[in-house]
């Protein structure tokens, strides 16, 4: 006997079968609406965000690459930028700030390749339409190597 205030309690079920199952690289990490479907990829041991942000406490300044202190910030041209455009001299604008992300690169969730699209190029539009709500300058800060002129 039930009465109208009695709350239902739903069957109990196993977990899904394992062919409903997707596996981590192929799981949608976006919001309905909040942009494009994007991909995680399995990390090495020791490059977590946690390992970066170590990283970035231990070697600083170290980060930027052999840019003469007396020079910094740089005034980076386009052209200049266009230099920079290998996975060990990996220079990246974003908003305008020029970043050396080349020891920033395998500790990107995403993976290297999608970095690499914008190796020697503004990056801007890109960051954008995948993290939209994520501060590059804190991430990246002791990557900061100048400003595009």
């Amino acid at each position: 006997m039930t009465d109208g205030n009695s709350l239902r309690v739903p069957p109990i079920r196993g977990p899904p079968d394992s062919s409903s199952r997707k596996p981590l690289l192929e799981t949608s990490l976006s919001t309905p609406g909040a942009g494009p479907r994007r991909q995680k990829i399995g990390l090495k041991p020791g490059h977590s965000a946690m390992d970066w942000a170590q990283l970035k406490q231990n070697k600083g300044n170290a980060l930027k690459g052999n840019i003469d202190p007396s020079h910094f910030p740089l005034r980076v041209t386009k052209e200049e930028l266009k230099r920079h455009n290998s996975r060990d001299d990996c220079w990246v604008a974003l908003n305008r700030k020029v970043y050396n992300i080349s020891p920033y690169l395998d500790f990107h969730p995403g993976g290297v390749d999608i970095l690499m699209k914008c190796a020697g190029k503004d990056g801007t539009l890109l960051f954008q339409k995948y993290h939209h709500w994520v501060n590059a300058d804190r991430i990246l800060d002791s990557c900061w190597v100048g400003i595009m002129v």
